[in-house]
């Protein structure tokens, strides 16, 4: 990793294998995208440093619990999973960081939203939130046709709200995803920002018996993104919401805050402000008393429990598993048990190409689920 990359925000990404390409979307969809102060670069990684460097990640998120690669149906994902849930809870799927099974590992990626499709029914499964990095480099096409057909599966059976992380898009925050992702080809999507911009985007779901307000913020939203969205919040004061962005949470548990943190959030249309997970806490979520949740990747694993002074409790969970393995996360995906009987919302962190969970506290939790 250089200097230059931590400063912005970047990750160095690793030599990945030839890609076996899709037909592209129609020419007269696809601009042409420079993507400004980004070299099309890749660093090497040996295996040694690999190694290192993955002990060294794991170890900062917490000690992610090491299982042995096996099984899985790598065509489109196993049937196994979470057990079926009663008629009182519903299900909300979490998609980490899919930036590397756009770029090297396709099938993970079509096992993940498969099993979503399969699941919708005996999981109750309401919704599916991406929080960015769907692609690993914003200029290249083919990594998007793969997210395109892997997210587009949904399309009529699961809605989902997806949010562009720092590798989805330039400097200039320019980039195809909504020549992949348009909103107006989204019919669940109730609002963006920008007509014909999915960056910053909201949908009224129903998860279980309870109508909710899902809110997508594009990676460190401008202060004029943050405007819009207190209107949104503000628009629905009696629906529970949940806010969706990119980077926000770091793996010590703490919102991001600090140039000294990795991969801090910075350097994108500077003059337009861009705020860490502090302001956006400051500034949107303590003001809102009707957020409840916030959903995060960018790196490691972590969550945060913060009360406001009216006693509300936000529960803040992050979840980015692309260095975990040689496979860019094996497909680990995050589902979320709303119980509306108990009050609680069961966390757990499940693979569906491996057909394996990951058990450890970091993974499978239970946090309160305050109404």
């Amino acid at each position: 990793m250089d200097a230059g990359s931590a400063a912005v925000g970047m990750r160095p990404t690793r030599d990945r294998p030839q890609l076996a390409r899709g037909s592209r979307a129609p020419l007269s969809r696809i601009s042409v995208y420079i993507i400004r102060g980004m070299a099309n670069t890749r660093i090497r990684i040996g295996n040694v440093f690999a190694i290192v460097l993955l002990a060294t990640l794991v170890g900062g998120c917490g000690g992610l619990e090491e299982r042995k690669v096996m099984g899985g149906d790598a065509s489109g994902g196993s049937d196994a999973g979470p057990p079926a849930v009663p008629a009182s809870t519903a299900t909300v799927v979490v998609l980490p960081d899919t930036q590397y099974y756009a770029s090297s590992f396709p099938k993970i990626f079509a096992a993940q939203t498969h099993w979503i499709v399969q699941q919708k029914a005996r999981l109750n499964i309401a919704v599916a939130l991406h929080v960015g990095d769907i692609v690993d480099f914003a200029s290249e096409l083919p990594e998007w046709d793969v997210a395109g057909s892997a997210m587009r599966a949904l399309d009529g059976k699961v809605p989902y709200v997806l949010v562009p992380g720092n590798h989805d898009i330039g400097f200039d925050r320019q980039g195809p995803i909504n020549d992949y992702f348009n909103p107006e080809t989204m019919p669940w999507i109730t609002g963006t920002m920008t007509a014909g911009h999915i960056e910053n985007s909201y949908a009224l779901i129903d998860i279980g018996p309870r109508p909710w307000l899902v809110l997508g913020l594009e990676f460190g939203p401008r202060n004029a993104v943050l405007n819009w969205a207190d209107g949104v919040l503000k628009a629905y004061p009696d629906r529970p919401a949940i806010i969706v962005t990119h980077a926000y949470l770091y793996p010590d548990g703490t919102r991001y805050h600090s140039t000294d943190q990795l991969y801090y959030p910075s350097g994108y249309t500077p003059a337009e402000g861009i705020n860490d997970g502090e302001m956006i806490w400051q500034k949107l979520i303590v003001p809102n008393p009707n957020v409840r949740l916030v959903f995060c990747g960018h790196y490691g694993v972590g969550r945060l429990t913060s009360t406001r002074s009216d006693g509300s409790h936000v529960h803040q969970i992050l979840a980015d598993y692309q260095w975990r393995d040689d496979l860019g996360g094996s497909g680990f995906l995050r589902t979320l048990e709303f119980d509306y009987d108990t009050k609680e919302i069961r966390v757990q962190t499940y693979s569906p190409y491996l057909d394996q969970f990951l058990a450890d506290e970091t993974n499978q939790f239970t946090v309160s689920l305050d109404l």
